[in-house]
């Protein structure tokens, strides 16, 4: 998310203090705790020409497998995270699934590659797929403006659908550091989705003209939420799951709508008063909406990460490369583009999220059909990502060609 502080903060800038996927920056440290290994599954494939990758060769040799396993243990000890989640699956070569830590620091129990987890902004290219949907339907156009749904929110007969899609509404956020920390605090609050884009309207003397400059900010895709209910007639989570989960098959994918994550993983923040992690797993997940309420599994965002990109067949051919045209994320390195729902950093495209307790990346690289998915189950007050962190170290091993040091 995007602005000082967002509620699944900026899945980019933040992203992008660490890593360019074109030139690689350390990350900062924090307090320390031992990591505790659970299950890895690594599996060398077939070339595309019938034959075995050679240890030598492959990224997942055994020299590579043993540096990511180091790489994640040590960056489990030096951000003192409970628990990560990898996935990497390159077709041809391999796959590299690991689960390391604890799901539960309650009850001890072991955290395992299919635990489902909140995924955060990467709600956002769910939400954005299920608009571009009713386009390819005729049920909306990308040039409609705001003002079709809501009349009275400022300058909303000058910001269009595409505008919200692709972060150029010039609309100021919700999310500050006031009402980040109040929800933090008090995740149970009765804030609906309508009240944070009631809040962000409140704000008009902060907007910026529209489709002028790609500014990353929430409540645009609480607002899209909200348009694919009014359109559709279903309910957000209703449309998501019948028109894109069902198709695909991602049975462990959900837009909830309680407030229980299913399954015994647990999010946590660290106190540093106490000097304790605190369990943040239940939460309201109306304040985020359509910016950033979802959960999801590694296995399925492994399918997602694709389609994200190719369309999947979801999306008509022509709106879907559409949705790849970006452009330049203000504050960011030139490398760092958005299009309409889906980030570009280098040769890498995907999206990433942090919501209090978790955060998540997912990133499909074109060039060798390869996902890298990553969640881990700390996210404190201050919504800094630490799987982006993760994503730093793994990208070094796996893709040296696509990174640098820097």
């Amino acid at each position: 998310m995007r602005g000082k502080r967002t509620v699944e903060k900026g899945p980019f800038l933040a992203l992008l203090a660490c890593l360019c996927l074109v030139t690689y920056l350390g990350c900062q440290s924090d307090n320390a705790q031992g990591p505790h290994t659970t299950q890895t599954t690594v599996q060398a494939e077939a070339t595309l020409q019938g034959e075995i990758t050679s240890p030598g060769g492959s990224r997942f040799s055994e020299e590579n497998v043993q540096r990511l396993d180091g790489a994640i243990a040590k960056e489990m000890e030096d951000k003192n995270l409970p628990g990560v989640m990898v996935g990497v699956w390159v077709p041809g070569q391999g796959q590299y699934v690991t689960a390391k830590g604890k799901a539960n620091l309650d009850i001890g129990r072991e955290l395992q590659p299919e635990d489902p987890f909140r995924i955060g902004s990467v709600t956002k290219t769910f939400v954005a797929t299920a608009i571009l949907q009713l386009v390819d339907e005729g049920k909306l156009s990308k040039s409609d403006p705001l003002s079709k749904w809501y009349p009275h929110f400022p300058k909303a007969e000058k910001i269009t659908i595409d505008d919200l899609l692709r972060m150029r509404s010039g609309i100021a956020d919700y999310w500050d550091e006031r009402t980040l920390k109040q929800y933090y605090e008090h995740p149970l609050e009765d804030v609906s989705t309508q009240d944070t884009i009631k809040a962000a309207a409140a704000k008009a003397d902060e907007f910026e003209p529209p489709n002028k400059k790609t500014k990353y900010t929430d409540v645009n895709y609480a607002i899209l939420g909200e348009i694919v209910e009014k359109v559709s007639g279903k309910d957000l989570h209703e449309q998501i799951a019948s028109e894109i989960l069902k198709p695909l098959g991602m049975n462990n994918t959900l837009y909830p709508v309680h407030d229980y994550l299913p399954g015994d993983l647990r999010g946590y923040g660290w106190d540093p008063k106490s000097k304790k992690f605190e369990d943040k797993t239940i939460l309201n997940p109306a304040p985020p909406g359509g910016a950033g309420a979802m959960i999801s599994t590694l296995p399925d965002l492994h399918k997602w990460a694709k389609v994200n990109y190719t369309g999947g067949g979801l999306l008509k051919l022509e709106t879907q490369k559409a949705r790849l045209e970006t452009q330049h994320l203000e504050g960011a390195p030139a490398s760092a583009r958005y299009g309409e729902g889906i980030a570009k950093l280098g040769k890498f495209w995907g999206h990433n999220g942090v919501i209090q307790g978790f955060s998540t990346d997912m990133y499909y690289l074109p060039d060798k059909d390869a996902v890298i998915v990553i969640g881990v189950n700390r996210a404190d007050e201050d919504y800094e990502s630490r799987s982006d962190d993760v994503l730093s170290v793994l990208a070094k091993i796996l893709f040296p060609e696509y990174v640098k040091s820097g």
